[in-house]
């Protein structure tokens, strides 16, 4: 058992607890939540659950802004924690149905269409700001990647944290 939090260190054997929720920023609470919850039952300290809390909240309003910014206002975020011997894994993805994926295309074709470069100089700057804040969330974290899908707007982004031995 941990000292000081109460909970046994679990290994879960690789399995995966996956969380679903709407793309709305009205549900990062829920996983921040979630977050300190897995942290826990996986033995880390409250440092660490801190940290990893921080690093999942931004992937998610990532995730969430990612799908804004491409015009997607139906999309859903999953979040996969998987508890391993070494620590814990989690993967935040950012969804859309193919429905509003086609919609989203077809407005964004239309936008690029209809305002020319001004749009991409606006694009980029998106682009920029959303770069710098995943690369921020990795200070919270021991190893993280990122990937945004230019077609959809979805962003999937793997975070690692490892326990101290």
């Amino acid at each position: 058992m941990k000292p000081g939090l109460g909970y046994p260190t679990i290994d879960m054997g690789g399995r995966v607890t996956e969380l679903r929720l709407p793309a709305d920023r009205d549900y990062i609470v829920v996983a921040k939540r979630s977050a300190a919850a897995v942290g826990s039952v996986a033995g880390f300290d409250m440092d660490a659950i801190d940290d990893l809390t921080i690093a999942v909240a931004q992937a998610v309003e990532n995730a969430i802004g990612c799908l804004e910014r491409s015009g997607v206002l139906t999309g859903q975020v999953r979040i996969a924690f998987k508890l391993g011997a070494r620590g814990l894994e989690v993967n935040v993805r950012s969804t859309v149905s193919r429905d509003a994926e086609m919609e989203a295309q077809v407005r964004a074709q239309a936008e690029r269409t209809r305002t020319g470069t001004g749009s991409e100089l606006q694009q980029a700057e998106g682009e920029a700001a959303v770069d710098l804040a995943l690369r921020l969330m990795g200070l919270f974290v021991d190893d993280s990647s990122y990937r945004v899908d230019e077609r959809t707007g979805g962003l999937r982004v793997r975070l690692t944290k490892y326990r101290v031995s």
